[in-house]
């Protein structure tokens, strides 16, 4: 499969959207202070917020030229993720060949710091870097690993590790006249 730069940039704009959505459900639940949370509880609520990629091990993806970037963001019990690997792109690269993950999926915690994400919607591409529409339902299941307070590691059992560093709200506000902000952790 190929993607140009504006099938990237459609996406990544989908998936932004579908990520203000999360970050709203978050915002209106309500919990009761008084009650002590459990331990799933309070994994999930370590998770809440924005995640960038840092980096990428899996044995199904070569690291020989391979660029990676990927974002994540928990709200509530709602995950959104988008995925987007290259290899041999080049500056200037019309149209790119490499795998993308992209959806949305409703979560929760179990023992041992299990996250199950099942697929609310979802799109990958297969083997031939065709793009698939994935099944409503389809449950992926990773252990949770926090490294400090702003790096997660989520590991599932027969694929890839992912490490993530936490985005930090700037505070800023964007004007018509500013340049976008840079979304990199600092």
């Amino acid at each position: 499969m190929t993607l140009s730069r504006r099938d990237l940039f459609s996406q990544s704009a989908a998936f932004a959207a579908v990520a203000s959505a999360a970050a709203v459900a978050n915002a209106q639940g309500v919990e009761d202070p008084e009650t002590p949370l459990t331990k799933e509880e309070e994994v999930l609520a370590k998770l809440q917020g924005a995640w960038v990629l840092r980096e990428l091990d899996s044995p199904d993806f070569p690291r020989q030229r391979r660029q990676e970037r990927a974002f994540m963001v928990v709200g509530g019990t709602f995950l959104a993720i988008d995925i987007k690997l290259a290899w041999d792109a080049q500056e200037g690269d019309e149209w790119v060949d490499g795998f993308f993950q992209s959806g949305v999926s409703r979560i929760w915690i179990e023992r041992s710091n299990t996250l199950i994400a099942r697929a609310l919607i979802g799109v990958m591409t297969n083997e031939d870097y065709e793009i698939e529409i994935e099944p409503p339902g389809t449950e992926r299941r990773y252990s949770v690993r926090f490294q400090e307070d702003d790096e997660l590691v989520l590991n599932m059992d027969d694929g890839p590790r992912l490490a993530f560093k936490r985005l930090q709200n700037s505070g800023a506000t964007r004007r018509a006249s500013s340049q976008d902000l840079d979304p990199l952790p600092r």
